[in-house]
Order: C-alpha cells, then sequence, then structure tokens
C-alpha cells in the first residue's frame, strides 16, 4: 500500500522533471566540423542546427537585427593549471529585414548580401564554408591542441529597448553548446 502510495505521489514530480528537461533541449548546436588547409591559409567548415523561435522571428520580420556570433577556441594543455588559450577568434554576422525593399540583407563588416528571406539568409550561417583560421601556422605543429566551437545570437549587439526585452526573455539566449574538438597542426591535410 506505501509503496503504491509513493509511487502515486512522486509521478506529477517526475513528469515536471521530464517536462522540463524536454524543454532543456537547446534549440541550437553544431553537427560537424571539419578543418582544411587551402594553399597557405587554414579554414574551418561547420554544419550548424538552428532553430529560431516564433518570438525572434517575428522580431526580425519587424526590421530588428538579429546578430550571431561564432567563437573559436584553441587551448593548449596544462598539466597543473587550466589550459592555456593560444588562439581566439570571432566573426559576427548581422541579418535585418528592409520593409522598404522588402528584402533581407546579411552583412558581416565586409561584405553585404541581399536575400530573399530570413532562412535564405540564415542559410550563410548554418552551413559555414571556408572560414578563415589566422595565425593557425604560428602552433606548435607536434602538440595535440584542444579546440572549441561556438554559435550564439548575440544580444548584446542589439538596440537598447531590444536588450532590455531579451534579457526577460528566455527566446532570445540560443546558443549552442561549445563542440570539442582536438586539433593537431600536422594532421591538417590540404582540401582537393
Amino acid at each position: 500500500m506505501w509503496s503504491f502510495l509513493a509511487v502515486f505521489l512522486l509521478l506529477p514530480v517526475w513528469f515536471s522533471y521530464a517536462h522540463q528537461f524536454q524543454q532543456a533541449q537547446p534549440d541550437a548546436w553544431i553537427e560537424s566540423l571539419e578543418l582544411d588547409k587551402e594553399k597557405e591559409n587554414y579554414t574551418l567548415s561547420a554544419s550548424i542546427s538552428l532553430n529560431l523561435g516564433e518570438e525572434v522571428r517575428n522580431a526580425a520580420e519587424k526590421g530588428v537585427p538579429l546578430y550571431f556570433t561564432i567563437n573559436m577556441e584553441v587551448l593548449k594543455p596544462q598539466r597543473l593549471w587550466f589550459d592555456k588559450t593560444e588562439l581566439a577568434q570571432q566573426h559576427t554576422w548581422r541579418i535585418q529585414y528592409n520593409a522598404l525593399l522588402r528584402q533581407w540583407r546579411i552583412s558581416n563588416g565586409e561584405h553585404s548580401i541581399p536575400e530573399l528571406s530570413l532562412d535564405d539568409s540564415l542559410q550563410h550561417i548554418i552551413n559555414l564554408e571556408s572560414w578563415p583560421i589566422n595565425d593557425l601556422d604560428q602552433l606548435d605543429p607536434a602538440i595535440n591542441y584542444k579546440g572549441r566551437l561556438r554559435l550564439k545570437l548575440d544580444t548584446s549587439l542589439l538596440p537598447r529597448p531590444f536588450q532590455i526585452n531579451a534579457f526577460n526573455s528566455s527566446a532570445w539566449s540560443l546558443s549552442t553548446p561549445w563542440k570539442n574538438f582536438t586539433l593537431k597542426v600536422s594532421d591538417i591535410k590540404p582540401s582537393s
């Protein structure tokens, strides 16, 4: 009798935790990444799964710019202390809808490309191809480094009124978990 009562009382608690776990699953993750050597330059390509929520999509369709920042770090393992950051690089894209032109535009500071839709604009980010990695040739080719990569919706670059709104809403806290990888410069093969 007591075991039945305990199960009956704990069942709602279990369902509550299961529901929270299901909601806590990330809406973005890095599916794969690859480092290549093109001539004398090193590049990174990645495939990212990204699901924007309705709140973020609606804001973008009303002209609020979306900023996505990708961060990559290369760490040198240390035996007795924290790993040392040998290389850190980031890149930011801006996606914005112009209601007068009825056109989406993605820009990265150097280039600006018109697109037909928000999803078409996101393709430039989620199918990252040949992103140049600077100073990778300065690393010791014999050491196995730790690398990590992350993409996030960067709310710190939003206009001030939207930063406050984004702070109060979990829909705007969109970020992939860090994708860890190992890196040995001498093992990176030239792309064919």
